[in-house]
């Protein structure tokens, strides 16, 4: 299996996810939306990840490639191939399908639970959270987990799309911090101690990550 992996930025990086993928014999090609061009043709892979961005899907500076992630994203639907959504992912599948991602009402940041339907898919974690974007979902999608602020997983026949990081590892959150704290500082959360909590953390964020990568690719439950 070869899974197509669209990355906005160079720091949307797979961690956990990635990680699980390779172990499960799934071969991820990395395709960074701004800098590569425009992504190869869906058909040729077996599953697409949409993976985070420091950026939203919305707004005067949306990214000039947004046009094509949004593409791509209706031709993996349009020819069954399975999406794994996270956290920009999840808000532009929603979009392109025909939801519509927004500004949320506060900052979700840190390690948090959710409320939710199917632990089995998406257990009440907690699960590290980094996003100012909320979105409405679109036709056809059932929500698998929420907060009070908003939907963090929902599916869609064989897609899946959470609001949450589960790649998260603490290397990754490192350079996310070296990029740009300044949610950090806003959200209150101390980076020197979200940091050790996550390296804490990494057994079970890993554990965790393995089994939804387990669910996506074994597709929809009867």
């Amino acid at each position: 299996m070869r899974a197509l992996v669209l990355k906005p930025h160079r720091l949307s990086l797979t961690g956990h996810v990635g990680e699980a993928l390779i172990e499960r014999g799934v071969a991820p090609v990395d395709h960074v939306l701004s800098e590569d061009g425009s992504p190869p043709k869906v058909d040729a892979f077996d599953v697409v990840l949409v993976m985070g961005a420091p950026w939203s899907v919305y707004g005067e500076d949306v990214a000039p490639w947004i046009e094509e992630a949004l593409g791509a994203i209706r031709d993996a639907v349009e020819q069954h191939v399975p999406v794994l959504g996270i956290c920009f992912g999840a808000q532009v599948f929603a979009q392109a399908m025909g939801g519509r991602a927004r500004p949320a009402e506060d900052l979700e940041v840190g390690w948090r639970t959710v409320q939710t339907s199917d632990p089995s898919l998406v257990p009440e974690g907690p699960w590290f959270m980094w996003h100012g974007d909320t979105f409405d979902l679109p036709g056809g999608a059932t929500t698998v987990a929420r907060t009070d602020l908003g939907v963090q997983a929902y599916t869609m026949g064989p897609h899946v799309c959470v609001q949450f990081h589960p790649e998260a590892t603490a290397e990754i959150l490192a350079a996310w911090l070296d990029h740009d704290d300044g949610d950090i500082g806003r959200a209150g959360l101390d980076p020197v101690e979200l940091l050790a909590e996550t390296r804490r953390r990494e057994p079970e964020t890993r554990a965790r990550a393995a089994a939804l990568v387990d669910r996506f690719l074994q597709g929809p439950q009867d």
